[in-house]
């Protein structure tokens, strides 16, 4: 019996943080989508939107890329009677929905700047907590599960705000704020979660974090979410030009490929995930990940009708969920104990990278060859997506330095790599100091 309500009260937690992880990504998804967009169209002309847009979200992804890593660490450090996680989610969700009543209200260029980072900062303060608490609650052998449900969430938050944007395109700002009042509700659940205490070797190590192991799956996931963006880039140019000719015919084909890709990421997160935590073994679902998306590139290089994009989308949807679920799980497998904040947080960087400089590259690409060879058109849509599985399947050269953890023999950093760099590493006897004091709370 003590085992099963053990059971319980973990699959509640995941599925709490789960839930916080959906409605912060989606808290940022209307103002991106439509929000943003539309005051920027009110405040510039046609020839000047573009690059304002382009500024404002890049600003804001620039925000997000220092934010997570820096309210990590500090939820790290953090000490009081509230936790170490649980303020930060908490602070996180009321600033994000002041950031995004600020949004609402704006009527400069300059205040949607401010009120688009003040949103960013807030909402990446609560998921850094949010996944570093996912790291110290759940054991390793349920990791790969519990990162299936908690990455399924992120895009699963997507879709309320995009379905009603398109049922209720006048009334965006107040749908804006829907996801943030449902965040501030969730968050305030999530407070009931319990912690482990703080530990004073709480930080991140700069040495222990260039170790072969570490610098070696942020680099993967670089490279996996640069080929990510690649191979996404500009699907509604590219249906116009190959399948449609107009915007009208081509933008239900790529709502519905946005759509059966997302999904393929639910499912292959979940699925994947608790088929990884069967196995223990994470090799196979990284190298199948990484050769999935790029089979998927491949397939969009060379489409010309709607169901070999939509088989493409659903492909790299389900190759893209498997990896992340996986990634994640081996992030929480080597990170050193007590430190998920930091550690996750610099490794969520790789994932906000490429959303900065993914599009620039892909609109280079554009341009380089000498037309696309399916439609004839300027641009070439078959470089693009085939430079996007070559990035995929590069990715998989930081295979070697993960062998070990991956198959589950090799120690995390609070053992070898730790002790190679000479930061502190913590001794059973603090461990079990540290245990007493989180009975006792």
């Amino acid at each position: 019996m003590p085992r099963e309500r053990s059971n319980r009260s973990e699959r509640r937690t995941v599925l709490l943080l789960a839930a916080v992880n959906l409605v912060g990504l989606g808290s940022l998804t209307t103002p991106v989508m439509a929000g943003i967009p539309l005051k920027i169209d009110a405040l510039f002309g046609a020839d000047q939107r573009a690059g304002a847009l382009a500024l404002v979200l890049a600003i804001g992804s620039v925000a997000a890329l220092i934010a997570n890593p820096v309210f990590g660490a500090l939820s790290d450090r953090t000490r009081g009677r509230f936790g170490r996680r649980r303020p930060w989610m908490l602070a996180g969700a009321v600033a994000g929905i002041i950031g995004i009543v600020g949004l609402s209200a704006a009527e400069s260029f300059a205040a949607i700047i401010a009120a688009w980072v003040c949103a960013q900062v807030a909402f990446n303060a609560t998921l850094a907590a949010a996944a570093a608490l996912l790291a110290d609650v759940v054991p390793e052998e349920r990791r790969a599960a519990a990162s299936g449900i908690f990455t399924a969430a992120a895009f699963l938050g997507v879709l309320p705000p995009l379905v009603l944007t398109a049922l209720l395109p006048r009334q965006v700002d107040l749908i804006a704020l829907v996801m943030p009042a449902l965040a501030i509700a969730v968050v305030g659940v999530a407070l009931t979660i319990r912690e482990s205490a703080a530990s004073d070797r709480a930080r991140l190590d700069l040495r222990a974090a260039m170790s072969p192991t570490f610098v070696a799956l942020w680099l993967q996931r670089l490279g996996m979410q640069s080929a990510l963006g690649l191979t996404t880039a500009f699907t509604l140019y590219m249906v116009i030009d190959r399948m449609t000719g107009d915007a009208v015919g081509a933008t239900p084909v790529a709502m519905i490929a946005t759509l059966l890709g997302g999904a393929g990421v639910v499912v292959g997160a979940g699925a994947g995930g608790a088929w990884a935590s069967r196995r223990g073994r994470y090799l196979a679902f990284l190298v199948a990940g990484a050769l999935g998306l790029a089979g998927a590139a491949t397939i969009r290089a060379f489409a010309d009708a709607p169901v070999a994009l939509w088989t493409a989308t659903t492909l790299g949807g389900l190759a893209v969920g498997v990896y992340l679920a996986v990634n994640l799980a081996l992030a929480m497998r080597v990170i050193p104990q007590g430190r998920g904040g930091a550690y996750l947080g610099v490794l969520n960087a790789a994932e906000t990278i490429p959303q900065i400089f993914a599009p620039m590259v892909a609109a280079m690409l554009l341009h380089v060859g000498a037309g696309d060879p399916i439609s004839g058109a300027a641009d070439d849509y078959m470089l693009l997506y085939l430079t996007g599985a070559v990035v995929a399947v590069l990715s998989l050269a930081a295979i070697p330095a993960l062998r070990r953890a991956a198959h589950g023999g090799g120690p995390d950093l609070t053992d070898s790599d730790l002790a190679d760099s000479g930061a502190p590493v913590a001794s059973s006897s603090d461990d079990a100091n540290e245990g007493a004091t989180s009975s006792r709370r």
